[in-house]
């Protein structure tokens, strides 16, 4: 009897570790399966993150390389890095000249032989002084023909002022190369987890990452674009000012004294052509107006004549009635 106690003991002690590792086994699988897809959503999310992360490491490592670089090359004033600054020229230049029609022609055929173009320009005649005109222009000239260009554009008139401003852009410029290239890595890290996902929030998740990456990529791309423009093709600003004679660039007491005296009587003709002109292009005003004043006087001569014939009569009227008066006393 015991030993059938005992057998039926044993059988159900088996039975139960049997059943026990059974449901573990079917736990523990659960518990993985459920764990497994936690983790490829954490890790969907975290390698977005961690792509972020390292494009930030990445551009403050190029950013500082890029600073130090600048740095150490303006100490060192290395020559080669000096060709690799990225440059922003801009030249105004204002022209005197006698010859106007052919120093504006020379202009416009300057730009286009040197390889630039013309980005507005305003032409007006000035009413006085003999109809004297003007002409401005903004030209954009290749960067490394713009001393070329200013040299040949002056020979036909005398430059009265000239300006340059030099613009360096290097350090921003090379700040949002380096912006443009981290994201753009950023960019394919996304990319190829989105090849690899399966599930519809992470697919939307990293589409909404993708689509912010490429405006930000798009918006630096179009910045860069406007500097290699401004870097390459430098902005001129030409004012051509016609004159009657050009004064010469003459420091010297005699050349300013003989500069002076020239200027005082060309404003002495000046004066009497304009006045010349202004009469003769108002005379059909003037003849209306001195027909007006003869009129005018005609009937004042007439009313006094007719005012003195009367006086007289009276006068004498008067003279005979106090002759009347007399001879009856």
């Amino acid at each position: 009897m015991k030993r059938k106690i005992v057998r039926y003991s044993t059988l159900l002690l088996m039975a139960t570790l049997f059943l026990s590792a059974c449901t573990g086994n079917k736990s523990m699988q659960t518990q993985e399966m459920t764990a497994d897809q936690t983790a490829y959503t954490e890790g969907a999310v975290g390698a977005v993150a961690e792509s972020k992360a390292q494009g930030a490491e990445e551009m403050a490592v190029q950013e500082d390389a890029g600073g130090g670089e600048a740095k150490d090359s303006a100490a060192k004033a290395d020559p080669k890095a000096q060709q690799d600054r990225k440059l922003i020229k801009t030249v105004s230049l204002s022209i005197e000249t006698t010859d106007f029609d052919a120093l504006k022609g020379q202009v416009e055929e300057t730009v286009t032989s040197f390889g630039g173009y013309i980005e507005n320009s305003d032409y007006s005649a000035l009413q006085g002084g003999g109809q004297l005109r003007s002409y401005s222009v903004t030209a954009r000239i290749p960067a490394d023909k713009l001393d070329a260009f200013v040299e040949e554009t002056g020979w036909k008139g005398t430059i009265t002022n000239k300006s340059e401003n030099v613009e360096d852009v290097t350090l921003d410029y090379v700040d949002k190369t380096a912006y443009k290239e981290s994201l753009q890595k950023e960019y394919e890290r996304v990319m190829q987890l989105l090849e690899q996902a399966k599930d519809l929030d992470q697919i939307l998740l990293l589409e909404s990452k993708l689509s912010d990456l490429r405006y930000e990529i798009n918006s630096y791309e179009s910045q860069l674009r406007v500097y290699d423009n401004q870097i390459d093709y430098s902005s001129i600003h030409i004012y051509i000012s016609e004159v009657e004679y050009e004064n010469g660039a003459s420091d010297t007491v005699g050349g300013r004294i003989h500069s002076g005296f020239r200027s005082s009587l060309h404003a002495v003709k000046n004066f009497f052509v304009n006045l010349f002109v202004e009469v003769v292009s108002n005379l059909p005003i003037l003849l209306v107006w001195a027909c007006a004043v003869a009129v005018l006087i005609f009937v004042i001569l007439k009313l006094k004549k007719k005012v003195a014939w009367k006086e007289p009569k009276g006068n004498r009227a008067q003279e005979k009635r106090e002759e009347d008066n007399a001879k009856g006393d």
